[in-house]
């Protein structure tokens, strides 16, 4: 009996060391893309490649059949508007042979890519992508433009290359016109096919080179309503953790800092050269002391807090700090540093920056008496107010995406501030542009109503004479 039962031992473990070798070379025998162990030295080291990215789709329409390079259709997949795209980074490849179109090469970043809709409030999978690469999801999804397939991660090391790569897509069968933007955050690259076939818009963060905003419609083909697809980044927020430097350009006169009770605490002053840097703390409500009422933004939400010091440009280097405080409000930033007008004051980090119609309609309220004109691009809104009788003149660029400043020129009396966000290049002309249609100040359309009553007693009048000479 124990050598039967030694022999059944014996053939088992054969079986199994059989099946495991053949296994072993079933493995061996599939071929493989050797991934970079490393993230590479042009993308960003710190990408957490751990992480599933996770966008909300805000429009969406058409077809979307995925093709393979050998331009078989591999699936057709769909998600819908308050549904998701999610990205999940699975490694740096060699590029597809077969991606002739790309002018990205490798190593190249590969994902794997879920579509998901909301059906009825409930979000379900609907097709999942395993392992594909960026000029692979860039090429379905039309997230790039003609050679410039950037998709969802582009290399950091060289922004200026990728924009002249971005600019030098007008050329062959794709002419059109290509905008290319950049803020302290983001850089935007603007396609639009003199066609009318293509028209797509990326924003990406600098620092990761992740994107986080995206639109793009392609004209009708298979599908009758073409296809649409916008969505951004979930996950995304301002960085906290860094620090933001401004350069002042210019600087009125010294300056006094008061407190919510309007009693001296200090001066302070600069100059140009000199150096304001902020350190955003973290979001609270409004400063308990500030028992003002005209505030533009509601009481219940929470508002960025700062460290803040300023520097004076001195014969050898910055003096200072002439001044600094922890964790203030940015609100009490913004009024002592004159960085708003009326109940908008909103200093280094406007409030709601996600609801621009809400921004709009405050700062068009608390301009009375004044003038606001808006000015918005991909990446910016700048707002440019100034008051009758030229006691006051502000105007501001803000970022969209985070509401971080990017540029600020205010006069209040004496005093003068004009500072620009190391990292953002404000436009060459900054004098407000002329008020597009239905926003023309308040005041005057009663200057133009008074002038047409009195042109139309001038007229009246003189009808009245050649009647009366008839």
């Amino acid at each position: 009996m124990p050598q039967k039962i030694m022999r059944k031992k014996a053939i088992v473990l054969g079986i199994l060391c059989s099946f495991f070798i053949m296994q072993g070379i079933f493995i061996v025998s599939i071929p493989t893309v050797k991934a970079d162990v490393t993230i590479p030295p042009n993308f960003y080291s710190e990408l957490d490649t751990d992480s599933v990215y996770v966008y909300n789709v805000t429009k969406f329409g058409g077809d979307l059949s995925w093709l393979g390079f050998d331009w078989v259709s591999k699936y057709n997949t769909t998600t819908n508007v308050g549904g998701q795209i999610s990205i999940n980074f699975t490694g740096f490849y060699d590029k597809d042979p077969a991606d002739v179109y790309n002018a990205f090469g490798s190593p190249m970043p590969y994902m794997d890519i879920e579509f998901i809709e909301n059906q009825g409030g409930v979000l379900n999978s609907n097709h999942t992508f395993y392992n594909v690469s960026n000029g692979e999801v860039a090429f379905n999804m039309a997230l790039g433009y003609n050679s410039f397939q950037s998709g969802f991660l582009i290399s950091i090391d060289n922004l200026t290359y990728l924009k002249e790569l971005a600019l030098a897509q007008d050329s062959g069968y794709m002419p059109g016109d290509i905008n290319v933007e950049e803020s302290s955050n983001f850089i935007s690259f603007d396609f639009k096919q003199d066609s009318k076939f293509q028209n797509t818009t990326l924003v990406y963060e600098r620092k990761s080179g992740l994107l986080v905003w995206a639109r793009t419609k392609l004209a009708p083909i298979t599908d009758p309503i073409g296809y649409t697809l916008e969505f951004f980044l979930t996950n995304y927020s301002l960085d906290l953790n860094s620090a933001y430097a401004y350069n002042v350009s210019r600087f009125g006169e010294t300056a006094f800092w008061n407190d919510w009770n309007d009693n001296f605490i200090d001066t302070w002053t600069t100059n140009p050269g000199g150096l304001v840097i902020i350190n955003f703390t973290d979001y609270y409500y409004k400063d308990p002391n500030d028992s003002s009422t005209s505030d533009a933004f509601p009481s219940d939400i929470k508002r960025a807090w700062l460290d803040l010091e300023v520097y004076y440009n001195g014969s050898f280097g910055l003096i200072g700090p002439q001044i600094s405080f922890t964790n203030i409000s940015n609100r009490e930033a913004a009024i002592q540093m004159r960085m708003g007008y009326g109940d908008l004051q909103s200093g280094f980090l406007i409030p709601m920056i996600n609801n621009i119609t809400f921004i709009k309609e405050k700062a068009l309220n608390a301009a009375n008496p004044g003038e606001v004109i808006f000015a918005e691009t991909e990446l910016t809104i700048s707002i440019f107010y100034d008051q009758i009788g030229g006691f006051q003149k502000t105007h501001f660029i803000y970022e969209k995406k985070t509401g971080l400043l990017q540029w600020i020129d205010t006069d209040v009396g004496s005093f003068g501030l004009e500072m620009t966000l190391i990292g953002f290049s404000p436009p060459l002309t900054t004098n407000p542009p002329q008020p597009p249609n239905g926003s023309i100040p308040s005041f005057i359309p009663i200057i133009l109503g008074i002038g047409m009553i009195i042109t139309s007693i001038l007229i009246i009048k003189k009808v009245k004479r050649q009647i009366k000479k008839i």
